[in-house]
């Protein structure tokens, strides 16, 4: 019992991690130790936005996703490092949503993963996400069992990764050697009740196999046990050929007439992902295995249960006998899943894509060891003779749920169990990785610090700005005036107004939770947040005139170098002012996340052509006058004529104050108005005074010398002036 304590300590610790931080995570443990239920249960226990990979066909059905390939569209083979990169041009624009605006990576059977693949994984990630991060900023959560089944290199493709890599494992990738993450182990298991087999398989699984245990495993070998079909034992071997040669040996042996059953297959359900035979060919007295849990109410079986033919009847089908059940057996339908996005929600959603319907059964006198892989056995014959892989022989044994239950059609030998040093060396270093209660409270408040700081990065938006300017400054006879005079000192402007005054900001918010971390009830912290998510979407109103203005040439190349540049500014300037606009009322992490998430899903719309409605009807908004003015800042020109103060034409036109002193300090510039009519005398004197003596244009330093008394907006007037003047 308090083993078990212990373990639901454990999986509430990953719970906790996963939901409450950004911390990649290694969730291993023995077979049987309820790997597989916490996965069915992690979508429902989580609010972040994730998909579930897996290595395989077989192991995506099994876990409700898809395979790694599939999903990211990588090629089967070596994924040789910083070559054969897909490009993320290459991806639907549903396929682009889903991984920008994903929170969580689940890769299922990551002991099968291979380090090149993992890192190709990487490669997508951060060039998709534009983002140099491990994974791209993504949180990834990698489950299995190390000493179960390992990847697949041939030894030509190991050939050409060897150079590269110190093993075919996914904990010797390249990202992981960069990225940090945990591990959590579980151990209390409950495949098997019996102490003596599970210590046993623990020796085997450690590669730590005595003498007394080897004998104990040997004494059931018995190479002539040929038993009675009604008894149910399943053979357990490690190539096709030899099991397909038992189960059609006997199944012919059967007098019985052959019943064949065909496959309803629809769309796209890969052949190798079949569960079992599309022609399946059954005859009643055969030992078969069901492939899938019942689905009806009355769960009469499950993946892995064995069971032998006792009749078929064209109406009431086949009966399987299982125990003391007989049990009437009718086709069922697996579905493959891809991932999509709901288009009124902008959720990410399982799309059906195809379906197998077909008998849930398949002969199962004998299976490999490989497709024995999460099932449980009773009765297990082992013919482990030919194990030619680390963690055959364990996932073998680990099937069987007791001593008793077992036989060995081959003696077991240390040779047999393929010890690896490359595990050993990981496996030893693994309890170095476990995380605290501590380690939780501490990733906790850096994944919250981290997002609240998120909010305030300009970065990105000044990246682009760059970019485009660079664009502009490259090709200056293909842009009008208006193009090369309004944006480059935009890029200027906004890397004093905001790129600086947001990094003294988030050194404001680190002062205040260095005095008391907390963010939801922390309410000197929350009406700062207020306050500057109020500033910053003002100052990011004057990018939207960039988005007024006519950038298309008569150069196709230059066009496409400005399409290019425009597109990632147009869909981060649309991220960050939804973000800030939701946070308004106080910053939520759970908010946060949901609003960025779907904005990001809708930000790739925004850089799509208009509708033709919508473009007949910026064709009847009001032309630019002779002094190049958009509509809005004639409207304020001609306030300012009447003789209204900039606070009179804010509340006139229902604006903020800061965006009429944008337009103001824009009107300024050209000469068209004077800043002293417009100012207190004695902000204007002061302001003047410190420009000239300083000569530095910063708005920062004259912010922190002047003090806040003196808003941003009379800075920029200000020295507008002084530039007009010069």
């Amino acid at each position: 019992m308090q083993t078990q304590k212990i373990e639901n300590a454990k999986l509430e610790l990953v719970d906790k991690f996963v939901r409450d931080t950004n911390m990649n995570i290694f969730l291993t443990g023995k077979a049987g130790t309820g790997k597989t239920t916490f996965l069915r249960n992690l979508a429902k226990n989580t609010y972040k936005r994730l998909v579930i990979l897996a290595p395989t066909g077989v192991a995506a059905i099994n876990a409700g996703g898809q395979t790694i390939h599939s999903f990211f569209q990588l090629e089967f083979g070596p994924q040789i490092p910083d070559k054969n990169v897909l490009q993320y041009q290459k991806f639907s624009s549903v396929k682009l949503k889903i991984i920008r605006s994903l929170d969580l990576l689940v890769i299922d059977e990551i002991s099968m993963v291979r380090a090149d693949l993992l890192d190709s994984v990487d490669n997508v990630l951060r060039r998709v996400r534009r983002n140099e991060k491990p994974f791209g900023g993504l949180q990834v959560l990698m489950i299995g069992d190390i000493h179960q089944l390992a990847p697949v290199a041939k030894e030509e493709e190991w050939a050409l990764l060897r150079d590269y890599y110190k093993s075919v494992y996914f904990f010797d990738s390249h990202v992981l050697g960069k990225a940090p993450y945990c591990c959590i182990e579980l151990e209390h298991i409950y495949r098997q009740e019996d102490r003596t087999f599970i210590d046993i398989l623990n020796k085997v699984r450690n590669n730590r196999l005595d003498a007394e245990s080897l004998r104990i495993l040997n004494s059931h070998y018995h190479p002539d046990f040929n038993p009675d079909d009604a008894e149910g034992y399943i053979t357990l071997m490690t190539h096709n050929r030899q099991v397909d040669d038992i189960n059609e040996s006997k199944l012919n042996a059967l007098k019985t007439k052959s019943l064949t059953f065909d496959a309803v297959v629809t769309g796209n359900f890969p052949e190798m992902s079949y569960p079992t035979k599309a022609e399946l060919e059954l005859k009643v007295g055969a030992q078969v295995m069901f492939v899938k849990n019942d689905p009806s109410p009355e769960k009469m079986y499950f993946n892995g249960r064995i069971g032998r033919i006792v009749a078929y009847d064209e109406d009431e089908g086949l009966q399987v006998q299982c125990g003391y059940d007989v049990i009437s057996v009718t086709p069922v339908t697996w579905k493959n899943f891809e991932y999509s996005i709901n288009e009124e929600t902008k959720e990410i959603e399982e799309k059906e894509v195809g379906s197998f319907t077909q008998i849930p059964l398949k002969l199962a006198w004998a299976i490999t060891i490989h497709k024995s892989q999460g099932l449980t056995f009773d009765k297990v014959i082992l013919d482990a003779s030919l194990a030619f892989a680390h963690g055959q022989v364990y996932v073998a044994l680990s099937r069987c749920t007791s001593l008793e239950g077992l036989v060995l059609k081959a003696r077991l030998s240390q040779s047999g169990l393929f010890n690896d040093l490359t595990i050993n060396q990981f496996v030893q270093a693994l309890p170095q990785r476990e995380p605290t209660e501590e380690q939780y409270d501490y990733n906790k408040k850096k994944y919250e610090s981290d997002c609240l700081f998120e909010l305030f990065d300009f970065t990105d938006i000044e990246g682009d700005l760059n970019k485009i300017v660079k664009v502009i400054y490259t090709n200056k006879g293909s842009f009008d005036n208006l193009v090369k005079e309004k944006v480059p000192p935009l890029g200027q402007s906004f890397h004093q107004d905001v790129v600086e005054i947001a990094e003294k900001f988030k050194r404001q918010l680190g002062g205040i939770l260095r005095d008391n971390f907390q963010i939801d009830n922390n309410l000197q912290l929350q009406q700062r947040v207020n306050k500057g998510c109020a500033y910053f979407i003002d100052r990011l109103a004057p990018l939207q005139e960039i988005l007024e203005l006519k950038f298309e040439t008569g150069n196709k190349a230059v066009n496409d170098q400005m399409k290019k540049a425009m597109d990632p500014f147009k869909e981060d300037l649309f991220v960050k002012k939804a973000c800030l606009e939701a946070c308004l009322g106080g910053f939520e992490i759970k908010k946060y996340l949901a609003v960025k998430n779907k904005k990001t899903v809708e930000a790739q719309d925004v850089s799509k052509k208009k509708p033709k409605k919508e473009r007949k009807e910026r064709k009847k908004r009001e032309p630019k006058d002779e002094n190049g003015l958009s509509a809005t800042m004639q409207r304020t020109k001609a306030l300012i004529e009447e003789g209204m103060s900039m606070e009179e034409i804010a509340d006139h036109r229902g604006m903020t104050l800061s965006t009429i002193e944008h337009h103001v300090a824009e009107l300024v510039l050209r000469g068209l108005v004077n800043a002293k009519d417009l100012m207190d005398e004695e902000h204007y004197a002061t302001i003047r005074e410190y420009f000239e003596e300083t000569q530095d244009p910063s708005l920062g330093a004259a912010r922190d010398v002047l003090g806040e008394e003196y808003s941003w907006g009379e800075l920029r007037i200000v020295l507008n002036e002084l530039k007009q003047q010069t």
